[in-house]
């Protein structure tokens, strides 16, 4: 049964791209779909499925998926060899590690088919109707000022006290960074420390390029605090009652690059395009109580193993510059 299928899943046939844990995701010139399971949530590119079973390796945790982006920040699967034109992949690895033997159960030749009513994945025939669109739009305001910094002090403390130890939630409480030890990490940490300072303090997009693809994986934590940082933006235009669009475009032109996945979520998150838990978080900080803040924020936290951490920081630190 399809339980919902996002806003921006547009009708067409889209390709096989890749598989990782609990989601497989299709391409069609530069642009991703994710088929998910319902533990994933919606999503403006999430087609959510009940009842979608993976193979598990075993002797291995399964984690929570990185919604926002269709793949857990850390698992590794298959990634289709990028035909010709692909203006994402470039010349990258064919195939990512797989040390899990996480199997692709999809041949590279596989297609996802979406019409106005229905969806045709695996042989099966999935209709939907307007009711099962998932709207990943923004609609809100802040009506109390003070209860939205208190909500804002909340979201900080709970990325202090729950984000996973390697996330960017060190940029928040210095201690944190006795967790980064290798001279990657540290490495790692240092040029990110220097691409927010310089994005808070006059020189933007300097930052964003500093920050862009900093961090292990196919999508870097880097990405994701820009990710963040643009819903901020966006947010933080909603409320005043401006046009941060202009910003947020600049912002997007420094950060693209050549990873499809990356460049997928920033561009949703430019346009202020939510996926659910993202949304809720946002709802309890400008409607909610700190008890829901901190709620929405761990959920957040499993998003990825640092991703959705990694995100929460950087709206935070956007909203906060903001007031």
């Amino acid at each position: 049964m399809l339980l919902s299928i996002g806003d921006q899943v547009r009708a067409g046939t889209y390709t096989f791209h890749s598989r990782f844990k609990r989601v497989v995701n299709f391409e069609h010139r530069g642009r991703l779909i994710s088929v998910v399971g319902a533990a994933a949530g919606p999503g403006p590119l999430n087609i959510v499925l009940r009842g979608l079973r993976f193979t598990q390796a075993q002797g291995h945790a399964e984690p929570a998926p990185s919604i926002l982006k269709g793949l857990h920040h850390s698992a590794q699967g298959w990634i289709a060899p990028p035909y010709p034109g692909d203006p994402t992949l470039g010349k990258g690895p064919r195939k990512a590690p797989n040390p899990e033997r996480v199997e692709s159960r999809h041949p590279f030749g596989s297609l996802l088919q979406v019409s106005l009513s229905t969806v045709l994945f695996e042989g099966r025939c999935y209709p939907f109707t307007a009711g099962h669109r998932y709207d990943s739009t923004l609609d809100c305001q802040v009506e109390d000022l003070r209860r939205f910094q208190r909500n804002l002090s909340a979201l900080a403390e709970s990325l202090k006290a729950a984000a996973p130890p390697k996330s960017l939630a060190f940029l928040l409480d210095g201690k944190r960074r006795k967790h980064f030890r290798g001279g990657f990490e540290r490495a790692f940490a240092g040029q990110i420390t220097r691409g927010v300072h310089q994005v808070f303090h006059g020189r933007l997009l300097q930052g964003i390029r500093q920050l862009k693809g900093c961090g292990p994986g196919l999508t870097p934590a880097g990405d994701d605090f820009i990710a963040g940082l643009l819903i901020g933006l966006h947010l933080t235009g909603k409320l005043r009652g401006q046009d941060s669009q202009p910003t947020a475009d600049a912002v997007f032109r420094a950060a693209r690059g050549e990873n499809i996945f990356s460049n997928t979520f920033l561009d949703l998150a430019r346009r202020g395009l939510l996926f659910g838990r993202m949304k809720d978080l946002i709802m309890a900080l400008t409607a909610g109580n700190q008890t829901a803040v901190r709620q929405a924020a761990r959920k957040i936290y499993t998003v990825g193993e640092t991703s959705g951490a990694d995100l929460a920081t950087g709206l935070f630190m956007t909203l906060q510059s903001a007031l």
